[in-house]
């Protein structure tokens, strides 16, 4: 290497750590929004559950359903609108980007593990088996915010990780315990999910 190209590879260095964080803010807020909705739909969808579960609730068949799909119908809803609201916002910064392809990777992910468990659950007419999906999708929230904490190294990024890998644990012991298990899985939706969304696009703001 000679000492002309050095003055070059400095300034291709800042470029890269420029667009480490350039686009951060816009997708970070974007995320933080679609975390935040589907914290508080979801989290509150399971207190209801819990709630007709816990204390053995009377409702009717059509009230169950609309808890059953109510809360997704909204979220693909306000998911639409968000879409279409930061169309033109463009993830460029290769930290956003990898971001992006983890949050993305994760919720493909997701609906491949629901479809296996739901068909199997169906099969086997088993309850257990079905359970064990909401422990498994926490288990990839966890790896998620994980990720997010190596790329940001922020510490509130890290002490959702946690969170969530603590949350897969307690609905592994709880499977059998219904009104718990509910319990625990709304707290983590509103926490972890709708909070870090909350948190997200406040330090976005800032």
């Amino acid at each position: 290497m000679t000492d002309d190209a050095a003055p070059n590879l400095t300034s291709g260095d800042l470029s890269f750590l420029k667009s480490l964080v350039s686009e951060g803010p816009k997708a970070q807020a974007t995320a933080g929004q679609v975390f935040l909705t589907a914290g508080l739909l979801y989290g509150v969808q399971c207190l209801l559950n819990w709630l007709g579960v816990a204390f053995q609730f009377n409702w009717s068949p059509p009230v169950w359903l609309l808890i059953g799909f109510g809360p997704t119908a909204l979220f693909l809803l306000a998911l639409a609108v968000i879409i279409w609201r930061d169309r033109h916002n463009r993830v460029q910064g290769v930290a956003a980007r990898a971001l992006n392809a983890t949050y993305t990777s994760a919720g493909l992910a997701n609906l491949f593990v629901v479809a296996i468990f739901g068909y199997n659950a169906m099969q086997e007419k088993s309850m257990t088996l079905w359970l064990l999906y909401p422990a498994v999708i926490c288990v990839f929230q966890g790896a998620v915010w994980y990720v997010a904490w190596v790329i940001r190294r922020k510490l509130w990024l890290a002490a959702i990780s946690a969170g969530w890998f603590l949350t897969s644990l307690a609905l592994g012991a709880l499977i059998h315990n219904a009104p718990a298990y509910l319990l625990v899985l709304s707290v983590a939706l509103i926490v972890l999910m709708g909070g870090g969304g909350w948190y997200m696009q406040r330090t976005a703001q800032k």
